[in-house]
Formats: structure tokens, C-alpha cells, sequence
């Protein structure tokens, strides 16, 4: 039976580490202050997710950054980025133990590694975000229209940078996000 879409197992919010040589990247040491706290409003853990080889540096950068718990696929095969072989192994570990939300950095990486992993688990992805909140959708309700409570909000330049918009994923799970190294503590 084919899967159509996945039901989180967890309120917690995984936090994609990218590795070189070892070492943790700062594009995703950066997301695990927002993932903590996004993790905390909904009652869930901050989970680094560290894919690599010989990777225990990055384990331990991961914690020292926040993370309340670190998932970590270590093997030679995962010595050099493979977007086959990485996105095989994230999904592998969504149906698993979903959560409610997948971030990782929209760095070259992330933005290939990103759309294959929400394509494969059927869910959406905001790329490019500069804001992330936990908040009420829609923000403006409209008459007859259900507000849904609780939602990630994921918030992004659109038009050329002329406007804003602000992004949710109500129905699928995990929400999916990449955001703009830099703009997060």
C-alpha cells in the first residue's frame, strides 16, 4: 500500500545537521535555538539530526548548541553528500519516529536535499525562511472558515523580496522548512 502522507509520532522538531569532515556545519548549529524553541511551545524535544561519517564531533557540537537528543546515521557510505543516500536515510527515520517538524539550512545542501525529502514523505516544504513561529491559521480568518490553532508559521520573502508572506502546513506532517543561514540566533 502506498503511503499518502505521514502522521506525526512526536511533537518534537528535528533539526538537520549538516556535516563536513566530521564537524558540524554552522547553518544547521544555528536552527537548533529556533528548533529548541518550537520544540518547547509544543510540549516536544529539539532533535539534531547528524548524517555523516566518523561524525562524533558533530554530535557533541550539536549538544553543546542545544539539543535535547541526537539522532545520528554514521556510516562510510554517508562520507560525502549523496542526495539519494541522505534522503533515503532522513525518510528511513521519519517512518520511524515522525516529528512534527523536519528544519535544515537553505544552503546549497539543504536546498537539494530539502524538496526530495518532502517529495518522498508527501508533505510541503518552505524554503528561503526568515521567520519561523508557532501561531493560529489562517492569521486572518476568514467568515466560515476554520482557524486552525498550533501551526507552524513559516514566513518568507515572495515577489522579489516586495512582499511577505507567511506559510502553513495544516494537514501534512512533518512540516518542512528550510531557512536562510544567518537570520536566526
Amino acid at each position: 500500500m502506498l503511503q499518502t502522507s505521514y502522521e506525526a509520532k512526536t511533537k518534537d522538531v528535528w533539526v538537520f545537521i549538516e556535516t563536513k569532515d566530521g564537524k558540524a556545519r554552522n547553518v544547521g548549529l544555528e536552527l537548533l535555538n529556533p528548533g529548541r524553541r518550537l520544540a518547547g511551545i509544543q510540549g516536544g524535544k529539539a532533535v539534531a539530526l547528524v548524517i555523516g561519517h566518523n561524525c562524533e564531533d558533530a554530535v557533541k557540537e550539536a549538544i553543546a548548541h542545544g539539543a535535547d537528543k541526537v539522532l545520528l546515521v554514521d556510516n562510510e557510505v554517508y562520507g560525502h553528500y549523496s542526495t539519494d543516500a541522505y534522503t533515503a536515510a532522513i525518510v528511513h527515520c521519519v517512518e520511524a519516529d515522525c516529528p512534527t517538524t523536519i528544519l535544515m539550512g537553505a544552503s546549497p545542501l539543504g536546498r537539494d536535499l530539502g524538496p526530495r525529502v518532502a517529495g518522498r514523505l508527501k508533505t510541503g516544504l518552505t524554503a528561503d525562511c526568515t521567520l519561523l513561529e508557532i501561531g493560529d491559521f489562517p492569521i486572518n480568518p476568514v467568515p466560515g472558515r476554520e482557524q486552525l490553532h498550533n501551526q507552524l508559521l513559516m514566513t518568507r520573502p515572495a515577489f522579489g523580496g516586495n512582499t511577505i508572506a507567511t506559510i502553513a502546513c495544516p494537514n501534512f506532517r512533518p512540516q518542512m522548512a528550510t531557512v536562510r543561514p544567518g537570520v536566526m540566533q
